[in-house]
């Protein structure tokens, strides 16, 4: 079984990459990525622009090594053609085994996450799941200082720990699900709007969570996000995809300020005006 190499450079490669879905319950197979291309450095921060249905969620979910995780036969990913490598491992061969390997490396956020956490457990236990569900021995005080430092960025007060997920509100339970996400310390960090209903005041602080992650173990990351000061404070470059396309690729500054693309153009002209359009509830 091959293992996931966390010190692999690039960490994260697509050539030609195309992902799909099978035909099921009465509708028709489609291809929602198309010949995607890219390499993402160790240590890098990559964003994936695009609007809804451009094949961002698809992509990142399957580079994540999440492609068959959908209960639903016909919501899993399926390989249509290319290459996709993550921490050396391809995506497009690996055992369900290789994948499940996978995971403990690459940390993923879907999209509403917060919303998917463990209702019987206390935050605390939500925090630890990812770290109890792999090892019985853990450095128990070592993992709460963690915890505790990565409360403060988020501003949640220590109490918040001895809660239930329903006893938070959205936000909260965003903040948390970022959180948890990033218990394992993974090599690989991906993120499908990790902002998706946080307050305007409390966004910085989930980009602040981010940036110390980052600083702390140089991992590559790749985010979703239509949040500008999360763009701005942490990505060096961006991808934007249409239709199954990267039709825009390079350094943050030179896609929203050169771009010959009218679609990249529109993106970052909607990114600047709005910066978010949709109504948190903290």
């Amino acid at each position: 079984m091959a293992h996931p190499n966390p010190q692999a450079d690039p960490a994260i490669s697509a050539s030609d990459l195309s992902l799909g879905y099978p035909a099921h319950g009465g509708g028709a197979a489609f291809q929602a990525v198309e010949g995607v291309s890219f390499e993402l450095a160790r240590g890098g921060v990559l964003a994936v622009l695009g609007e809804s249905g451009s094949g961002k969620s698809t992509m990142t979910k399957f580079l994540a090594g999440r492609a068959k995780d959908a209960g639903d036969k016909g919501a899993r990913i399926k390989h249509v053609g290319g290459a996709g490598t993550t921490l050396d491992i391809d995506l497009t061969r690996a055992s369900r085994g290789t994948r499940n390997k996978l995971t403990a490396y690459v940390g993923y956020l879907s999209q509403n996450e917060g919303a998917t956490l463990t209702a019987e457990l206390t935050v605390g236990d939500v925090l630890l799941e990812p770290v109890s569900e792999r090892t019985r021995k853990f450095d128990r005080d070592a993992m709460g200082e963690v915890i505790a430092e990565m409360m403060d960025i988020v501003a949640l007060p220590l109490s918040t720990l001895q809660q239930f997920p329903h006893e938070l509100s959205k936000g909260q339970r965003q903040r948390i699900a970022v959180m948890r996400s990033l218990m394992l310390e993974p090599p690989v960090y991906i993120a499908d709007e990790p902002t998706l209903g946080v307050d305007a005041n409390n966004r910085p602080r989930i980009v602040e969570l981010l940036r110390w992650y980052h600083k702390r173990t140089n991992s590559a990351m790749m985010l979703i996000s239509h949040d500008i000061g999360m763009l701005e404070a942490l990505v060096e470059d961006v991808l934007v995809m249409q239709q199954g396309r990267i039709v825009g690729a390079g350094d943050i500054n030179a896609i929203f300020r050169q771009a010959d693309h009218e679609y990249v153009q529109r993106l970052a002209q909607a990114l600047r005006s709005t910066a978010y359009d949709e109504i948190a509830t903290e």
